[in-house]
C-alpha cells in the first residue's frame, strides 16, 4: 500500500510540475508569437521547457516504480 501511495504522490508531483511550468511557458510563447516580447525570449523559454521535461520525466519514472517524490529509493 505504501508503494501505491508513494507512486500517487510522485504522479501528483508530476502534474503540479506540469502546471507550474506549463502555464508560464504557454503565456510566454503566446507573447513571443504575438510580438510582445523580444526574440531573445526564446532562450529562457527553451531552457525552462527542457528543465520542465526533465523534472516531469523524473517524477513519472518514480511514480511508475512506486518511489516517494522526495526519496531516491523505495522504502
Amino acid at each position: 500500500m505504501i508503494r501505491f501511495w508513494d507512486g500517487f504522490l510522485s504522479a501528483l508531483a508530476a502534474i503540479i510540475t506540469l502546471v507550474l511550468i506549463g502555464y508560464p511557458l504557454w503565456v510566454t510563447v503566446s507573447g513571443l508569437l504575438a510580438g510582445l516580447l523580444p526574440v531573445w525570449g526564446w532562450g529562457p523559454v527553451l531552457g525552462l521547457g527542457f528543465v520542465g521535461v526533465v523534472m516531469i520525466a523524473a517524477f513519472l519514472r518514480k511514480a511508475a516504480r512506486g518511489i516517494h517524490p522526495m526519496r531516491d529509493r523505495r522504502r
